[in-house]
C-alpha cells in the first residue's frame, strides 16, 4: 500500500526539513544530504545506505516505478511521504526532476582497517578545491578507480551540496568522504600508516610516468587556480606533474585525478615490478 496523505503545505515539517538540506549550514547541522532520482534512491535503499526518508511527487506515485520504490522502502522501514507536484519540484535540484528525492545521513566515521590497512590502497586528499562540480566528478572517478576514502580540508566545496552530489552520479554513497581539520594532520596520520604521500603540481614536478607508486598511496589535489599550498608540497614525499604534449595550459582537476589514478592502477596491476 502506498502512503495516503498528500503534503501540500510549505509549512509541513517534512517539507521544511528537505528544503532546508539545500542549505550548507543545515546540512552540516543535520548531518544529512539530498539524493535525487530513481536509480540513485533505489540503489541507496538496496545497498542499505542510511536513508532517513523519501519524498515522491503526487503524479509519480501512480507509476510502477514509484510503487517499486515504496515497496522497497517499506521492507527497510524507511518512511515515504507524498508531496504535491509543486512542492516536490521546489525541493528538486536537477534540471529535469524525476519527482523523487531522499534525505540521507552523512558518514561521520570510517573503519580504520578498511581505509588504512588494505594492502593495495589509494586515498585522496582534497585541498581547497572550490568548484562542487569538480568535487563531485573527483568522487565519481575515485569510486571507479577503487579509492578507499576521500578527505577534504577547510576551503574545499561541500561534497554534499546538491551540485556535487549530482556530479558524483551516486558515487557519494560508495566511499567515505570526510572533513579534516588540517592538511598537516591527515598527512602525518597517513605517514604513520606507511602511505606514500604524492602531491600534484601543474609544473616542475616529477613526470607522472616516471613516478614509482607504492602499494599505499595518498594523492593530494589542490585548488583549481592556486594549486597545492606550500605546506602540502613540503609534506609530500614527491610532487608529480602530468606532461602536456599539446597547447593546453592546464588540465581540469577532476580529469587530472582520473589520469593519475589509472596510472597508479596500471602500475599496481598490469606491470610486474622487479
Amino acid at each position: 500500500m502506498s502512503p495516503k496523505k498528500i503534503i501540500k503545505s510549505k509549512e509541513n515539517k517534512i517539507f521544511k526539513f528537505l528544503k532546508a538540506l539545500i542549505n550548507s549550514h543545515t546540512r552540516k547541522k543535520q548531518k544529512a544530504f539530498l539524493l535525487e532520482g530513481f536509480v540513485f534512491v533505489k540503489e541507496a535503499i538496496q545497498n542499505n545506505a542510511p536513508v532517513i526518508l523519501i519524498g515522491i511527487g503526487e503524479e509519480l506515485e501512480k507509476t510502477e516505478k514509484a510503487k517499486e520504490i515504496i515497496k522497497l522502502a517499506k521492507s527497510k522501514n524507511i518512511p515515504v511521504y507524498i508531496f504535491s507536484d509543486n512542492l516536490i519540484k521546489e525541493i528538486s535540484y536537477t534540471e529535469a526532476p524525476q519527482g523523487i528525492i531522499s534525505a540521507i545521513k552523512q558518514p561521520e566515521k570510517f573503519k580504520k582497517e578498511e581505509v588504512f590497512q588494505a594492502k593495495a590502497n589509494t586515498i585522496l586528499i582534497l585541498e581547497s578545491i572550490q568548484d562542487p562540480s569538480n568535487v563531485g566528478a573527483i568522487i565519481r572517478v575515485a569510486d571507479a578507480a577503487g579509492v578507499k576514502a576521500i578527505f577534504y580540508t577547510k576551503g574545499t566545496a561541500d561534497p554534499y551540496t546538491p551540485k556535487a552530489v549530482r556530479s558524483s552520479a551516486g558515487s557519494i554513497l560508495h566511499l567515505p568522504v570526510l572533513p579534516v581539520e588540517s592538511i598537516k594532520e591527515i598527512i602525518l596520520q597517513l605517514k604513520k600508516e606507511n602511505f606514500q604521500i604524492i602531491g600534484t603540481v601543474a609544473k616542475n614536478g616529477i613526470n607522472l610516468f616516471e613516478v614509482n607508486f607504492s602499494d599505499k598511496v595518498a594523492l593530494i589535489l589542490g585548488n583549481e587556480a592556486k594549486g597545492l599550498s606550500k605546506e602540502a608540497k613540503n609534506l609530500a614525499d614527491k610532487n608529480l606533474t602530468i606532461p602536456v604534449f599539446g597547447k593546453a595550459q592546464s588540465l581540469n582537476v577532476a580529469v587530472a585525478t582520473g589520469i593519475i589514478l589509472y596510472e597508479i592502477l596500471h602500475q599496481r596491476f598490469y606491470i610486474v615490478k622487479s
